[in-house]
């Protein structure tokens, strides 16, 4: 009977001690705090390596691209940041035998033109507290700068950056994370969003769990699968219609700054199989994706 009670009153202390824990556990609120007048740079880098049975014949290549996104506070209303976003540079190097690309705006080549006109170019951007980008307007003046481009390939590599939906999409990424409501270590959330990518929109999935706090940087694990809708997307390619099916999954870390929310570094990996049907056939292409963005 000793022994039980000894048992017991052990088992009745560890819980007090659970409990006491679990109800003073920290909580933290997870959203942006940014103040008018500050400018944030993110640096954003892709390395994509892609495999695609083309009907028996297996192509390889490969994509390495850097773009420089400048942030400018100008304002807030409620819980939305008026802010003005500008392209700073973008690199762009595609290994692909049968079209292989290089281009850096800050070194024009060949083009003859002096991307210093677009890039640099400012156009707006809301942004909600929680991350979530309410607005993108004034693309059309980079659009209208981009068109005098002469080098065809170029301007369509370029071009493809400057619509609402790609640049709502490569926001998002960096910024996309929080939970809208206070949390504590160990806690995890769910997250969906739907980017646009190469004319097709792509689900994504994730679950985000706080891991650490730490002088004020905020460790965040994140997990998550990405799919197209059900049945597929049509993407339009040299005037056909594409069927596309997707399935991946993505991981990573993303630290974040405590005192403003704004990203500190995130590195995520990401594998998917398309199955592409043209003309009858289908052809099926594995991607493996690694994005990193740092805020300069």
């Amino acid at each position: 009977m000793k022994h039980l009670f000894i048992k017991l009153s052990a088992a009745i202390i560890l819980l007090t001690v659970f409990s006491f824990l679990s109800f003073g556990a920290d909580k933290y609120t997870l959203e942006y705090k940014l103040e008018k007048g500050k400018t944030f740079k993110n640096s954003t880098t892709v390395d994509m390596i892609a495999e695609m049975d083309a009907m028996g014949q297996v192509i390889k290549f490969g994509v390495i691209s850097e773009t420089v996104h400048q942030f400018v506070v100008i304002g807030q209303s409620n819980d939305v940041f008026d802010m003005q976003l500008s392209f700073l540079k973008m690199k762009i190097e595609m290994d692909n035998p049968m079209m292989p690309i290089k281009f850096d705006s800050e070194s024009p080549g060949s083009t003859g033109y002096d991307f210093k006109t677009i890039f640099g170019t400012p156009i707006d951007v809301q942004l909600s507290k929680t991350g979530k980008v309410v607005s993108v307007k004034g693309v059309e003046k980079l659009v209208e700068k981009s068109e005098i481009i002469t080098n065809e390939q170029i301007k369509q590599l370029v071009g493809s950056q400057f619509t609402e939906q790609v640049i709502k999409t490569s926001i998002e990424q960096s910024t996309n994370y929080f939970p809208g409501k206070p949390v504590e270590i160990g806690e995890s959330w769910d997250v969906v969003t739907t980017a646009f990518s190469n004319g097709i929109d792509i689900i994504i999935k994730s679950k985000f769990t706080l891991k650490q706090v730490k002088d004020n940087v905020v460790t965040l694990e994140s997990k998550g699968t990405l799919s197209t809708p059900e049945g597929g997307a049509i993407m339009n390619a040299q005037g056909m219609d594409l069927k596309v099916s997707m399935k991946g999954e993505n991981s990573g870390t993303i630290l974040v700054d405590l005192k403003t929310g704004w990203i500190i570094r995130s590195e995520i990996s990401q594998k998917n199989t398309q199955d592409i049907e043209v003309m009858g056939q289908t052809m099926q292409q594995q991607m493996e994706v690694k994005t990193i963005v740092v805020s300069e």
